[in-house]
């Protein structure tokens, strides 16, 4: 950018024009400390500003040297603009606009230094500088103000993906949900149904059971009724046997004397046996012997 730090107004004619003294020494001084990059010509122009008819001169060369300073930027336009008071020098009303234009772009401020630049131009036309300056800030601020429309589609885009993702998040999570509730009721129902197959089985093995018990106890019993039956036709069997097998009675053989006779015979004995017996005891009751015949 044109101008920046090359607008050093000319001090030097204002000078010729005498008028206090030590003002003017501490403007002279001023000027040849800037020109040499010391610091320290500031406050020389400060002093310089009492001068009765150089004080525009010496304000507007305090704010150029203040602009070597980023930190003193305002204060620099305050000089600036106090030059700007009863001044009817129109280039340097014109060069002190200019300055103030580059002071605020220099802080990123181009709708503010765009004013002082027009200011500058309507000061003196011819000021190439505070035109090419001009432009130069109107790029700048045009950049910004798409760069900030940019910005603001791209937050406004930003902002709808968010809440489109939001959205799809939330729909999503509602999806998850909902398929685990689904999940969940076929889990149960799963078991369930498992639980009634097992049931179900358990109940079919327990007929089974009962029913093989029961076609146990039925063989069983029927044993016991075969059992049973083989033993009666069996005893049957035997009474028939036995009655079929009575022994015939015996044939008696000449000669021999049968089973009845003997036993008559025998009983007949035991009688007479008892009789003298009777008798024996009776005579010993008497004392005496008696010889006893017997029958046979």
């Amino acid at each position: 950018m044109g101008g920046f730090f090359t607008l050093l107004a000319c001090p030097l004619i204002g000078l010729a024009q005498g008028g206090d003294y030590s003002a003017k020494q501490s403007i002279i001084q001023g000027i040849d400390r800037f020109e040499r990059g010391e610091a320290g010509s500031d406050s020389l122009f400060a002093q310089g500003e009492s001068h009765s008819t150089l004080s525009a001169v010496a304000s507007y060369n305090r704010g150029r040297a203040l602009m070597e300073s980023a930190e003193k930027g305002a204060e620099a336009r305050q000089a600036f603009q106090k030059s700007l008071k009863g001044n009817d020098d129109t280039r340097m009303q014109s060069d002190a606009w200019h300055n103030i234009g580059n002071s605020l772009l220099m802080e990123q401020d181009p709708e503010n230094a765009i004013e002082a630049y027009k200011a500058a131009l309507r000061a003196n036309p011819q000021n190439e500088a505070a035109r090419y300056n001009l432009s130069y800030a109107l790029r700048m601020l045009n950049d910004e103000q798409e760069q900030n429309e940019q910005d603001q589609q791209g937050e406004g885009e930003q902002e709808q993906n968010e809440q489109e993702q939001n959205e799809q998040e939330q729909e999503g999570e509602g999806e998850q949900e909902q398929n685990e509730q689904e999940q969940n009721e076929q889990d149960q129902q799963g078991e369930g149904e498992q639980e009634q197959s097992e049931q179900d089985q358990q109940g079919e093995g327990e007929q089974e059971q009962n029913e093989q018990e029961q076609q146990g106890e039925g063989e069983q019993e029927q044993n016991e009724q075969e059992q049973q039956g083989e033993g009666e036709q069996e005893q049957n069997e035997q009474e028939q046997q036995g009655e079929g097998e009575q022994p015939a009675a015996p044939e008696q053989i000449e000669g021999q004397i049968s089973k009845e006779d003997m036993e008559r015979i025998l009983e007949s004995l035991e009688r007479g046996e008892e009789e003298v017996q009777a008798k024996l005891m009776r005579a010993k009751s008497q004392g005496k012997k008696k010889k006893i015949e017997k029958d046979w």
